[in-house]
């Protein structure tokens, strides 16, 4: 039977479409020549070995590959109900039976690729069916590619975009690899993220054709074809509930076949109360301060656009910028405190006002917002009059050791390109009040010394720490533990409280630590009812004997409400 169009959803390294010509048709073809198959309760999972005979390939798996290929989907399908999303549609006998068909086929001749997802029928809703690639199956057959293909497969039982039928209109492709690729780091429990892309990247952006053309990032696929987006769904599964991404496909069902990825995310927001730019907005004020409750986003710290800009020591204007950004997208411009790479950093410094004005394009619909991430960091929304936005920051001229200001200046228009915001920026020196800088002037010159040196342990010195991420934590309501990315000076202990509740000591190395506290159950019920110091977690580093104690740094702790249950209406009579 001649191949006529492969239309497929990929997951690509770092996690597409593939796409050859040729007509429509009712049914893509399967592959009829794999000889073994291995059932689970909801999957059949088609393989070849290396039985005569097949020739020897980099692509044959044993029987025992295909039984983990099967739990994790089972996995993941599971993971993927409890979010409320429905099981996949039957594909009545195609692979054989009702079940949900896993394909292990050879990719070799396309690298970089780990599996597709292909659909049955060119209709609204449809069943579908995955291919995994056997060639690198240490990748391909992990949690998250799996639950990723998987989550393609239910997305097309709830809405197919019409406008992926032609064969040259891949447009709408990053609202399924985005979510999915969500889904995929969901199910896996959020690993440490590779590549989140440029956040000058439009969230709708998707080259139409496929293929090795793409628009939106020449070289790295992961990034143009939209996978890297996938924090936008985290924050609304954040806001909304994990099941907010089946709302947009019902809307895109509901309005087909005007319907688009981006008509149908607006009218999924529409019914929540509010708009795509206002969540557009909120989403880049969460990328500005790293506010998500998944640890491995609370690192992440903003890309910043262009050079930084140093503030100064003395009174005056501050470098001005121009910057372009397009539609749905932001750039970020940091700034930092004192003078510039090189100059003096001397420990007497001055308080002062850091005066920002930002001039909004047309049509933009942009919030900026001005954040400090070192200590005592705050979040400030410049306050926007007519076209001009403008914030007083308090501001010093220390050279800090840690700590950056970002301004973000998002674009939440649907269409508005090119659009070109004027950032200007004074310093106003405060030359009465001193500020003690946190760059420590040179030591002083050695001594001599008449009496015996007694050399002090390691295990004498607490070290110092920094903790990556925002001074609001934000928990789920059901989560069972802390976990922080603390750096620490040196080796020794670290314990935490919440409140007066002690949590636990954990052990530190030099450098980044991944450190996890486990709270008991019902804590977090007391916390999210409160405002009070029990809000409050305590990280205390000590020396590794436990007799020298070190500077505590705190994190406010808050959790998430759960979201109400419907309440049932009492029938009266009449």
């Amino acid at each position: 039977m001649p191949l006529l169009r492969r239309f497929a959803l990929l997951a690509v390294v770092a996690a597409g479409f593939a796409v050859l010509s040729g007509p429509a048709f009712a049914a893509f073809p399967r592959d009829n020549g794999l000889p073994f198959q291995l059932d689970s309760v909801n999957f059949r999972v088609h393989y070849q070995s290396d039985t005569p005979p097949l020739p020897t390939t980099v692509w044959a798996i044993t029987q025992t590959q295909a039984g983990d290929i099967a739990a994790l989907a089972e996995r993941a399908l599971a993971a993927e109900l409890a979010d409320g999303y429905a099981r996949p549609p039957s594909d009545g006998v195609r692979g054989g039976d009702g079940r949900i068909d896993i394909y292990v086929e050879d990719y070799t001749l396309l690298p970089g690729v780990l599996g597709a997802t292909f659909w049955d029928t060119n209709a609204l809703t449809t069943s579908g069916f995955i291919e995994l690639a056997g060639n690198v199956p240490d990748q391909a057959f992990t949690q998250h590619t799996i639950a990723h293909e998987l989550f393609h497969v239910v997305q097309l039982g709830i809405w197919l975009p019409r406008n992926l039928w032609a064969p040259t209109n891949e447009s709408d492709a990053w609202l399924l690899e985005a979510s999915a690729e969500w889904m995929g780091f969901r199910v896996d429990g959020y690993a440490v993220p590779g590549s989140l892309g440029p956040p000058d990247l439009s969230l709708d952006c998707r080259d139409p054709f496929g293929g090795t053309s793409d628009k939106c990032h020449l070289t790295n696929q992961y990034i143009g074809g939209g996978y890297s987006r996938w924090p936008f769904f985290e924050y609304l599964s954040e806001k909304y509930g994990a099941a907010f991404v089946k709302d947009i496909f019902a809307q895109g069902l509901a309005g087909d076949p005007a319907s688009t990825a981006t008509s149908s995310l607006a009218a999924a927001l529409v019914a929540k109360g509010t708009t795509l730019a206002d969540t557009y907005n909120a989403w880049a004020r969460a990328e500005l301060t790293s506010s998500y409750s998944v640890p491995s986003l609370q690192v992440v710290k903003p890309q910043p656009y262009g050079a930084q800009i140093f503030t100064g020591v003395t009174t005056g204007a501050v470098t001005a910028q121009k910057v372009a950004v397009n539609h749905l997208s932001t750039r970020f411009l940091k700034f930092t405190r004192g003078r510039s790479l090189g100059g003096s950093t001397n420990a007497v410094c001055w308080k002062a006002t850091l005066s920002i004005n930002v001039t909004i394009p047309a049509g933009t619909l942009s919030q900026p917002v001005f954040y400090w991430d070192g200590a005592g960091g705050t979040t400030v929304p410049l306050s926007i009059v007519g076209s001009n936005a403008t914030a007083s920051i308090p501001w010093d001229t220390c050279t800090w050791a840690s700590g950056e200001g970002f301004l973000s200046l998002p674009n939440a228009s649907l269409a508005v390109d090119a659009a070109d915001f004027n950032v200007t920026a004074s310093l106003a020196v405060d030359s009465t009040t001193q500020v003690t800088s946190i760059v420590q002037a040179a030591p002083p010159p050695p001594v001599t010394t008449t009496s015996p040196v007694v050399s002090v342990s390691s295990a004498d010195v607490a070290p110092t720490i920094e903790v990556f991420g925002p001074q609001l934590l934000t928990l789920s309501a059901t989560a069972s533990q802390i976990r922080l990315i603390v750096n620490a000076s040196g080796e020794g202990l670290l314990s935490a409280a919440l409140g007066s509740l002690a949590l636990g000591t954990v052990s530190l190395r030099a450098g980044n630590n991944d450190v996890r506290f486990t709270v008991p159950k019902g804590t977090l019920s007391a916390v999210r009812r409160s405002a009070s110091p029990s809000n409050v977690l305590t990280l205390t580093p000590t020396a590794t004997s436990g007799a020298v104690t070190g500077t505590s740094v705190t994190r406010t702790i808050t959790v998430a409400p759960t979201a109400k249950k419907p309440t049932k209406k009492t029938k009266h009579a009449k």
